[in-house]
């Protein structure tokens, strides 16, 4: 059993990972956690059973204590990600990183660096790739039973409420202060498109999207700052009192105050914290839409479209080949392939079997996918195509970056440099964010 500390208790830390260790069979066991916020630490140590000695306010008291475990989990705010993998990497431990690696791309690559020096094994978790699902179509992909790739169109479906949630109330709402939607949502999909392709080169890259909703210009006539303040509330779609006062003790609901029963907690952190502003009047600026389009080194097109106005939360896939179509959807666990006939309005439908996947922990199965395969790979060893080694993932925070690139400079078509050895990547100063 490897043992494994969280560093920060929020939704990624507490309920799933250290969730999945302790309810599934992982082969982890959560030993300590770092969290400076005193509740949450103090409801962590309770679920799990962590000891006093063992559950720490600050990164700098873990890392003074003795060595007590295996592998340290960072589930921190994404612009601590680079500071605080390095400070643990200088301690020897295997690091699993949530993404993004970092939110500027020095940093991304400083930390191979990092990693080289200190001697131990930087992975970040791309969950996605650990599906049954993804990890089906790209069975199928290399079988070659269909023909080659010649188009990949893959749909990241945010879900109205989500949107409104994370990145126009939430931690991911600014440019600045977390990173372009991107990059923070969306590196997991650049990721999948990369790793679909058996990690072939992508030769351009181009991208365009806007913030074209949630902007103050489209608030209705009388909505107010705040929605418990609201004549509008009990109507609107966005409303937060409405979203968040329930007896949910789960995600996204528990954010605000993390017990089910302090609902006056809740309704204290509408009048006076983020998640209580209006959708429309507050001081967001990540798009809400946007399109990444790739070039792959054998000609291949991939196109990723980002969309906050959809009502369900999922990935939608079609890929093209040379004899069928492949179509899918994450979270209904569904794919199917239309064989071409070469008649008129006729296709052979074949339903793909899918493994069993428990997605209470969302990404279809993929979190706890990665947790069994992590183990085994740390365990047994092997080149599993599965695991996100740092050097494998960094491609997918290259094309983020310069995607954002290029739909702040006018959606200009923008090659992409070969990112190995890092010193042969030079990207030019990313503008002022301008909406």
């Amino acid at each position: 059993m490897l043992k494994a500390v969280i560093v920060g208790a929020g939704a990624r830390g507490n309920r799933v990972f250290a969730e999945l260790m302790a309810t599934q069979a992982t082969g982890f066991e959560t030993v300590g956690v770092v969290e400076p916020d005193a509740g949450r630490r103090t409801l962590f140590q309770s679920r799990y059973d962590i000891p006093h000695e063992r559950a720490f306010p600050t990164l700098e008291a873990f890392l003074e204590a003795p060595r007590f475990a295996d592998v340290v989990f960072i589930c921190t705010p994404d612009v601590t990600h680079y500071a605080h993998a390095r400070a643990v990497s200088g301690k020897g431990y295997t690091i699993l990183l949530e993404k993004p690696i970092a939110t500027n791309l020095p940093d991304c690559l400083a930390l191979l660096d990092v990693e080289a020096t200190n001697h131990n094994r930087i992975f970040v978790a791309h969950v996605l790739r650990y599906s049954p699902f993804f990890r089906t179509v790209r069975d199928i992909i290399r079988s070659g039973r269909l023909g080659r790739v010649q188009h990949i169109h893959l749909t990241e479906n945010v879900a109205h409420w989500h949107y409104a949630h994370s990145y126009v109330r939430g931690n991911w709402n600014r440019h600045e202060t977390s990173g372009p939607i991107v990059l923070t949502k969306s590196s997991h999909d650049l990721d999948l498109l990369h790793w679909l392709m058996g990690g072939e080169r992508v030769e351009w890259v181009l991208s365009y999207g806007v913030l074209k909703y949630f902007r103050p210009e489209n608030a209705p006539s009388r909505a107010a700052e705040r929605c418990v303040e609201c004549p509008l509330d009990d109507a609107c779609l966005f409303s937060a009192t409405a979203f968040y006062l329930n007896e949910r003790d789960e995600w996204p609901f528990n954010v605000i105050a993390p017990a089910p029963d302090a609902l006056e907690d809740r309704r204290r952190a509408l009048e006076q914290g983020s998640y209580g502003r209006c959708v429309w009047h507050h001081d967001n600026d990540v798009c809400d839409e946007q399109t990444v389009l790739l070039e792959f080194e054998g000609g291949t097109h991939a196109v990723f479209g980002l969309h906050a106005h959809t009502a369900d939360n999922t990935r939608r896939l079609r890929v093209l080949f040379d004899h069928a179509e492949l179509e899918g959807d994450l979270r209904e666990q569904r794919l199917t392939i239309s064989h071409f006939t070469g008649r008129k309005n006729e296709r052979r439908l074949e339903t793909v079997p899918l493994p069993t996947a428990d997605d209470r922990w969302g990404h279809g199965g993929g979190d706890l996918a990665l947790l069994r395969t992590l183990h085994d790979h740390l365990t047994v060893g092997g080149q599993d195509a599965l695991v996100t080694s740092l050097r494998s993932s960094l491609t997918s925070h290259v094309l983020a970056f310069l995607a954002e690139d290029s739909r702040l400079n006018g959606n200009v078509r923008i090659p992409v440099p070969d990112i190995f050895p890092p010193e042969s990547l030079e990207l030019p100063d990313a503008p002022t964010l301008v909406y």
